[in-house]
This record gives C-alpha cells, sequence and structure tokens, in this order.
C-alpha cells in the first residue's frame, strides 16, 4: 500500500477494518520498547454482528467503538479477536483472552 494510504485519519473518518491488516499486540507493541503505553487489560470482549451492540471492558472501564479510554488510547474496532485501539499515532491490539 502507498504510504498515503497508511496516514493516521481522525476519528470521524471511520474505515471498517482490514481483514489482512496486521496489527501489532499491545505486548509486542511494549516489547519493542519504541512507545510507552499505559498498561491495559482487557477484561470483557463482546462482539457482535452490529457495531452498536459491540463493547469492551478495559481496565474495568465500559468502552464502545470509537470510545477513547480514560489511559489515553482510542478503541477503533472491535474485532472478533479482540480490540484495536490507536495511540500517539500508533494502532496496536489486545487480543481477547
Amino acid at each position: 500500500a502507498p504510504a498515503a494510504a497508511r496516514a493516521p485519519l481522525p476519528p470521524q473518518a471511520r474505515i471498517p477494518p482490514d481483514p489482512d491488516e496486521v496489527v501489532p499486540t499491545l505486548q509486542e507493541v511494549n516489547l519493542s520498547g519504541n512507545h510507552s503505553i499505559p498498561e491495559l487489560h482487557l477484561d470483557i470482549h463482546v462482539y457482535a454482528a452490529k457495531p452498536a451492540e459491540r463493547f469492551v471492558f478495559i481496565n474495568n472501564r465500559k468502552y464502545r467503538e470509537g470510545s477513547t479510554l480514560q489511559e489515553g488510547p482510542t478503541v477503533e474496532h472491535i474485532t472478533r479477536d479482540g480490540v484495536i485501539l490507536s495511540y500517539q499515532n500508533l494502532r496496536f491490539s489486545i487480543p481477547r483472552q
């Protein structure tokens, strides 16, 4: 993909997740040591076909797609396998347990 297509989008530019996109996990990002992402724990993960019915509990707080966590990251997408977040122009996932 051209570099221009990878530029960060404002939160209102909601695009469906690309199933082939590889987003590093929070653990992989933290292991790289290049970013200081707050500690985040995915407590509850609810995926539904309708985006309005999806939600997650992260650090014991409920969030929906488009919400900003108290810790700073934004919930981009809730997927079947976990949640994709963005923080300081970095995208990462937290897989469900």
